[in-house]
């Protein structure tokens, strides 16, 4: 089943590095974020917790955010926070544009 995001994030970052995206890991509350990784991007080992602005939709704010490396190059990730169970019923899809120099 194909998935349209509802919103998009531009993200910014440079190659070879761990780019943090605006998404959280979260607490366990049986959501967790998938992510459909254009070729050449990885994801990585969580970045740590951090503050979080209360007015924020973060989608799980408690945990470290999800990180990815990336050539150079203009990329987009798919993320969708769903249950394991449920993949095809996400409650959230988010395109995220990753500029990459």
């Amino acid at each position: 089943m194909v998935l349209n995001p509802s919103e998009y994030l531009d993200v910014e970052g440079k190659a070879g590095q761990p780019i943090a995206l605006p998404i959280a890991a979260g607490p366990a509350t049986g959501y967790a974020w998938s992510l459909a990784l254009p070729e050449g991007v990885e994801r990585t080992e969580d970045g740590p917790a951090s503050p979080v602005d209360p007015s924020a939709r973060l989608g799980g704010a408690a945990g470290g955010y999800l990180q990815v490396t990336a050539p150079a190059g203009e990329h987009l990730i798919i993320a969708r926070l769903a249950r394991p169970w449920e993949p095809d019923q996400p409650v959230r899809v988010v395109g995220i544009h990753l500029h990459v120099v």
